[in-house]
């Protein structure tokens, strides 16, 4: 299989699956499991085959500062779409994206490193979840009928930009491609999805779960930074992403054994 074989295939696997577990599970599960690095993953394992394990390195800090591009999307997304009514699903896309650029040419002006990003990540994540507080979780009743069309959909926005991004990282530089592999791959075209398909509210509550499962996003990066350069791309790849994802695994655990000592305290 070709690189940009490669690339198609797991970008539709991974986006669909994300989309299913929505419709399945809720889309506050989903939104959680957003913050899993599987678009981020994807171009770091193609751009370290590319370009080298050096060029992932330099381009850490700038991924982890495009996670805080990524928070300032969702924003942009729930002002615009909770707040017009007229043209509300292209406005919404429009109002993230606008925040999503500004966001990122600022943060191209910042001297970062992975320390000060992830700094800078935890920051406008405690404003994320300050501003989405008063949302109320939805659950999805009643499931669209899967078509050609609807997968072709799902699929093609994560494809496009997978292939983007990968495509022109030698030309745009580690600080550039660091940013844009934090662009919302997965995210982006999940909200589109629950937005279209099913309501606004339920796009809100995937907004308001993702900055929980944020971290390991960022423990993904923080990983590949330490050792995709002296364990090669296709081992640092699995280091990386098994630490993220036991992150993640602990995260549910705890979030599971407060909700019983919550209950136990109520009964």
């Amino acid at each position: 299989m070709s690189l940009l074989a490669a690339k198609i295939v797991s970008t539709i696997v991974i986006v669909l699956g994300l989309s299913g577990i929505a419709e399945r599970a809720g889309p506050a599960l989903a939104g959680t499991l957003a913050g899993l690095p599987l678009g981020v993953a994807i171009v770091f394992f193609f751009i370290g085959i590319e370009q080298g394990p050096m060029f992932i390195a330099d381009a850490a800090a700038y991924t982890i500062g495009g996670f805080a591009a990524t928070l300032c999307f969702n924003l942009g997304y729930w002002l615009v779409s909770s707040r017009v009514h007229r043209h509300r699903f292209a406005s919404a896309i429009g109002g993230g994206l606008l925040a999503y650029l500004i966001a990122a040419v600022a943060i191209t002006q910042l001297p970062l490193n992975v320390w000060t990003a992830t700094l800078l990540v935890a920051i406008v994540a405690g404003l994320s979840i300050l501003a989405m507080r008063g949302h109320e979780n939805t659950v999805i009743g009643s499931r669209v009928k899967m078509t050609w069309l609807v997968v072709a959909a799902r699929a093609g926005v994560a494809v496009g930009v997978v292939v983007a991004v990968t495509g022109v990282a030698a030309a745009i530089g580690p600080r550039w491609s660091g940013l844009l592999a934090g662009f919302p791959i997965m995210l982006f075209p999940l909200l589109i999805i629950l937005q279209f398909s099913y309501s606004p509210e339920d796009a809100y509550t995937v907004i308001k779960s993702f900055p929980y499962g944020l971290p390991s996003l960022v423990v993904f990066v923080l990983c590949a930074w330490a050792v995709f350069v002296p364990l090669g791309v296709p081992l640092g790849f699995v280091v990386s992403l098994l630490a993220s994802m036991v992150w993640l695994a602990g995260y549910f655990v705890l979030k599971r054994r407060m909700a019983m000592m919550r209950d136990a305290e109520g009964g």
